[in-house]
């Protein structure tokens, strides 16, 4: 109702007028996205770093997002940008998930008013077919915009087939489309007939340090597995469990630390047998933690089922300086390389997880070969800062074609 109410079917129904902007402008940057912290996932992150990286590049950003409960709407971050907060968010289910969406009903004047306001430069809309933030700000924007599409759809949704031929003009009518992952771009592709430029997402490299303490609760000699993610079927919670079950059999040092929450987090709970749940510790949500919980660990595990685009704790993982087990997936597979710098097992098979974990225990020179190799890799091609560079050369390369720009002209913004 609202989006019919703001007459969403408008985008891309006539050609676009932007302001003129000159080269060397200082870029003001608009970053959307319906999720954003406290809110704990891959995509908060996302979000942050990109508008943590923009603003070190001395860009004006603004980052969008919904209104959460108190105390928790700050306006200003210490990292040099501002946070913008539009509607409410309302949890509801999708894509096998918890999702959220914004809620407001005068939600498109509130969108007018900071466009007319903020007079952006170039937005960047992250899931921008995502009711409802995404697409309001899309309907609304008067410069250009760039969607990031982060979701692997496995099969087409009913609502892309009812709306096909308004969701294919909305996506082609962003002046920019990137994808985390060939896999995540391909069925949007194939779908909407459009095109994606293909960058990851990125690692805070620097938050992975080897200096960092271990947790004492666990730094008791035992070996400890560590997962983090929320507490939900598609990342391979009982899986895990059940590979861990295999484990304990064969080497009873052992310990299996889970972080996150989720709505299904008391159900795996309840799910393990009196004997073996002393050794399974839910610890919950964590954030300012989660380094020193990379430091504590011996062996990453990320048993993700193949809906996944890319998964930014797989990206951790690797960067924590410890060896990963990860799902043997096409998504991961554009990223890794298995038995270099992980070890790869089927996601629907817990005795496959079981015995690339048992291999790495009993063979701790291999453990520390893919660990630094895959350390290596995340330091070369995915930090947060390699992988913004790129996404502001994009940036820089379309905001040339649609100014005129003279070529020499592209990189005086980054």
């Amino acid at each position: 109702m609202l989006l019919a109410f703001n007459s969403l079917w408008r985008i891309g129904a006539k050609p676009k007028k932007f302001r003129k902007i000159l080269p060397g402008k200082r870029l003001k940057v608009g970053i959307v996205s319906e999720y954003y912290y406290p809110h704990l996932g891959g995509l908060s992150g996302d979000v942050h770093y990109a508008a943590v990286e923009f603003a070190k590049k001395g860009y004006d950003v603004k980052l969008i997002t919904t209104r959460v409960q108190e105390p928790h709407n700050i306006r200003f971050s210490e990292f040099g940008f501002e946070i913008i907060r539009l509607g409410r968010s309302v949890p509801i289910i999708a894509n096998g998930s918890l999702a959220k969406v914004s809620f407001a009903w005068d939600l498109g004047r509130r969108i007018r008013k900071v466009m007319r306001e903020q007079e952006f430069d170039v937005i960047h809309i992250h899931c921008p077919l995502t009711p409802v933030l995404p697409l309001m700000i899309h309907r609304y924007a008067d410069c250009p915009v760039i969607g990031h599409v982060h979701t692997f759809l496995k099969s087409k949704p009913l609502y892309y087939t009812w709306f096909e031929k308004h969701l294919s003009r909305f996506m082609n009518d962003m002046e920019g489309r990137i994808a985390v992952s060939q896999v995540c771009a391909k069925p949007f592709s194939d779908w909407f007939h459009c095109d994606f430029k293909v960058l990851p997402n990125g690692v805070p490299i620097d938050e992975f340090k080897e200096d960092i303490p271990r947790i004492p609760q666990f730094d008791d000699g035992k070996i400890n597995l560590f997962f983090i993610g929320r507490m939900e079927p598609r990342n391979g919670i009982s899986v895990l469990i059940d590979a861990f079950r295999l484990i304990r059999q064969e080497e009873p040092n052992t310990r299996l630390i889970m972080a996150g929450a989720g709505p299904l987090k008391s159900y795996f709970e309840n799910t393990i047998e009196e004997e073996l749940a002393p050794h399974i510790h839910f610890v919950g949500p964590i954030l300012e933690e989660k380094p020193q919980y990379f430091a504590t660990a011996d062996i990453n595990v990320c048993p993700t089922t193949p809906i996944s685009a890319l998964g930014v704790t797989l990206l951790e993982s690797m960067a924590s300086g410890k060896p990963t087990v990860c799902s043997d997936m096409p998504a991961y597979r554009e990223t890794v390389d298995g038995g270099k710098d992980v070890l790869m097992a089927d996601p629907f098979k817990p005795e496959d997880f079981a015995q690339q974990i048992l291999r790495i225990i009993r063979e701790p020179g291999l453990g520390q070969m893919i660990a630094k190799r895959a350390r290596r890799k995340m330091e070369q091609y995915y930090s947060w800062a390699y992988i913004i560079d790129q996404v502001d050369q994009y940036t820089n390369e379309i905001l040339a074609d649609l100014h005129e720009w003279p070529k020499k002209d592209i990189r005086k913004l980054s």
